[in-house]
């Protein structure tokens, strides 16, 4: 394709009709781009994405949200209200694998891309919607938004402490989740696809997304009727864990998820005593005794410096880190040593940040990355070199707004 002639990875060959924006969708999208599927995002010609726009003025090229999302696409701006527009969209779908979209319930039947006639065309066509609260039901013309759907389905009352009340998580946890589940959705239908020749609709929606990932603060609601309290920083399951002050105010975080764990950071401490105190010999009194255990490691751990503490837990293998800051996160040794973090070349500003993939595959390896496109950047390459489409055509196209 345009961006990258010789595609790589376990999915190169498949094809991907991207009509999604803002997050769940192009998150999809990413995941699959960057198994090597030739992912083609389909985007309004006059406005494209509306995550490109969420940034301030001093950032010339598209927004940090919108970089973060649509690595490894090409992206052609098509007007599914014209006819023109119409007429492209079928033309690639035609020799599409994957349909992914995220409109509200009843915009893609609108445009004649339901999923019924779309797949009564291309039968081996797999189409991917993810919705807010389901294509069916008493919600189904509701649009989702992440925080929202986080406060309705019980997400935010896990989070926040005593004082804060319930608190939402700052990244769109809901919305990425929901892509990386449509992502796994779209998989499973491509391998079933090899043993039936057939194509399927796939349904995620954000708000099942987000009840079914309550975890075990919802089996304990139904098991008992127990809603967990809110523990900030800390845990209802196990003990110690939070976050400590060291010496110097740098903090520690301590996460003791099991009794090797504790044996470890007492030790590390130099407080093996803790272990022969009966407040504190199991989990179970731990979880009983929190308040008396955090006021005992809050005073060791204010005794010498964060970096000292981390140093001594790490040779005992005590499961402690530091709270890092964005800056101290994304800028330290072991981010560099791991190459998490890259550059790719960028046509408006020479390069632009990449948080690379963190899935390694031995034998398929992840495509090599390339910078999400701008606005309506392969159009021509598109219709040219996918659709075969010659330059009066194109030209005419253009004309009449169906692409841009």
């Amino acid at each position: 394709m345009p961006q990258d002639p010789t595609p790589t990875g376990p999915l190169s060959g498949i094809r991907v009709i991207d009509f999604s924006r803002i997050v769940a969708g192009p998150h999809c999208t990413q995941c699959l781009a960057d198994f090597g599927a030739e992912v083609i995002k389909l985007e309004d010609p006059k406005h494209g994405d509306d995550l490109r726009h969420h940034k301030p003025p001093s950032i010339e090229c598209d927004s940090p949200f919108f970089l973060s999302l649509n690595r490894n696409k090409i992206s052609i701006g098509v007007d599914l209200a014209t006819d023109g527009g119409k007429e492209v969209a079928h033309d690639l779908l035609a020799t599409a694998d994957v349909l992914v979209e995220n409109f509200r319930t009843g915009v893609m039947e609108r445009h004649g891309f339901g999923q019924e006639a779309i797949r009564e065309k291309y039968p081996r066509l797999i189409y991917c919607s993810i919705s807010g609260y389901g294509r069916e039901g008493s919600q189904k013309f509701r649009a989702a938004y992440d925080p929202v759907v986080q406060a309705e389905s019980g997400q935010m009352a896990t989070n926040g402490g005593p004082e804060s009340g319930p608190m939402r998580t700052g990244q769109a946890v809901i919305d990425m989740q929901s892509g990386h589940f449509a992502a796994q959705a779209v998989l499973a239908a491509l391998f079933a696809r090899e043993r039936t020749g057939r194509g399927q609709f796939i349904e995620v929606p954000l708000f099942d997304v987000a009840v079914a990932s309550l975890s075990h603060y919802g089996i304990r609601y139904l098991l008992d009727g127990t809603e967990l309290p809110r523990v900030g920083n800390g845990s209802n399951a196990a003990q110690p864990i939070g976050v400590f002050v060291a010496k110097d105010g740098k903090r520690i975080q301590v996460t003791c998820a099991s009794e090797r764990s504790f044996v470890q950071f007492a030790e590390a401490m130099g407080r093996a005593d803790l272990l022969d105190d009966p407040r504190f010999a199991s989990n179970p009194k731990r979880l009983e005794n929190r308040d008396a255990l955090f006021e005992i490691v809050a005073e060791i751990l204010a005794t010498d410096t964060r970096d000292a503490w981390i140093a001594r837990m790490h040779e005992h293998g005590a499961p402690v880190g530091a709270v890092n800051e964005m800056g101290d996160a994304l800028t330290n040794d072991f981010v560099k040593e791991r190459g998490l973090t890259e550059t790719l070349p960028h046509p408006l500003v020479g390069t632009v940040p990449n948080l690379r993939s963190p899935i390694y595959l031995s034998e398929t390896p992840i495509r090599p990355a390339t910078a999400p496109p701008m606005h309506a950047q392969h159009t021509d390459q598109v219709l040219r070199d996918v659709l075969g489409y010659d330059d009066d055509r194109i030209a005419a196209l253009k004309e009449s707004g169906a692409v841009g």
